[in-house]
């Protein structure tokens, strides 16, 4: 099943009786889990038929004695299982025999970061109910998606506004709706977000420092880009964010740099390089710093140091500290 799909039977007040919801898009996700919600518990509070487990917790014959209980004075009884992830598989095992032959008054409903698809357990599910992804936007789905997002508003967005708003703000979903709720507030009554109204109200703190710390490794400043590099964090991005920000920055100088060198005008880099026009002038200055081999190593850097925050275990900040000391250290 897919979240369209989900979302179609909803809005007949069709709820699966087994879901599992996961993917590391979790605004999605958890805004699946609430329109489940809204349909089984239309009064949100009630104590009788809302059941819930957090996976450390929860056990197989907790979840079993909640499920194949009756809901009390109502159709549907709700038993959510959050960070389902970290339910060990023996646990998952005993759950199987339910998902063949669930309870029609119950929903199961699961939550989690992510699944482990050669598992019996989610092979079963798979062919009983709705095992749902929620991937990230990629770079370039966020301009529809926020177009999207305001047509359902009944607000339009210019053609510069929508650009500087999505190479300010990125792909992660609780942002976009985060200053899109703040761009919403500022404009009032009026129906168009043009630059001025993003420029006045985005934050670009997140946006100038990733673009100074391009700057502080191209001057080979060490204390300028660890401490850049710790307001970020400081600012709540997790490491592996202000990795992936670092490499969308460094991409983007990269492609700006190549365009320079053939003698492109900035009107074309911007168009090519995928950029907005007003931050061109600024990635060619900054661009003129990197060789090509400079980037090179940059880009073989991203891949180890993503590699290792994902499968080695080790202290991603550390990780992260030690990649730009490294990229310093190459630059020089």
């Amino acid at each position: 099943m897919t979240a369209d799909e989900l979302y179609r039977g909803l809005r007949s007040n069709h709820v699966p009786e087994i879901i599992f919801l996961y993917g590391q898009e979790q605004y999605l996700a958890q805004r699946a889990a609430r329109s489940i919600r809204k349909v089984i518990l239309p009064d949100d509070k009630d104590d009788f038929n809302d059941n819930q487990f957090r996976g450390k917790e929860a056990t197989a014959d907790l979840i079993l004695e909640a499920a194949m209980t009756y809901p009390v004075f109502a159709e549907k009884r709700l038993v959510t299982v959050k960070d389902a992830h970290q339910i060990p598989a023996a646990e998952l095992e005993k759950i199987i025999p339910y998902l063949q032959s669930p309870v029609p008054e119950t929903c199961l409903l699961f939550l989690a970061d992510k699944v482990d698809s050669r598992r019996k357990f989610f092979q079963q599910f798979k062919k009983h109910g709705a095992l749902i992804e929620f991937k990230p936007l990629s770079e370039r789905e966020v301009p529809r998606y926020v177009r999207n997002a305001l047509d359902q508003k009944n607000v339009k967005i210019s053609a510069d506004g929508l650009e500087l708003f999505s190479a300010m703000v990125g792909s992660q979903l609780h942002e976009i709706h985060a200053e899109l709720d703040k761009l919403l507030t500022y404009i009032g009554p009026s129906t168009l977000i043009d630059v001025k109204n993003v420029q006045a109200v985005v934050s670009r703190g997140r946006a100038e420092n990733v673009f100074e710390l391009g700057n502080a490794v191209g001057r080979g400043d060490v204390a300028k880009a660890l401490t850049l590099t710790m307001r970020l964090g400081a600012a709540g991005e997790a490491p592996l964010k202000i990795l992936s920000l670092l490499v969308r920055h460094f991409r983007q100088l990269w492609k700006v740099r190549e365009l320079q060198v053939q003698k492109r005008s900035a009107k074309e880099i911007a168009k090519v390089a995928g950029v907005p026009p007003f931050v061109v002038d600024g990635l060619i200055q900054q661009g003129k710093k990197f060789s090509r081999k400079d980037f090179m190593i940059a880009h073989e850097l991203f891949l180890e140091t993503d590699l290792a925050m994902k499968s080695s275990g080790a202290d991603a900040e550390a990780l992260l500290e030690n990649l730009i000391l490294l990229l310093v250290k190459k630059k020089n």
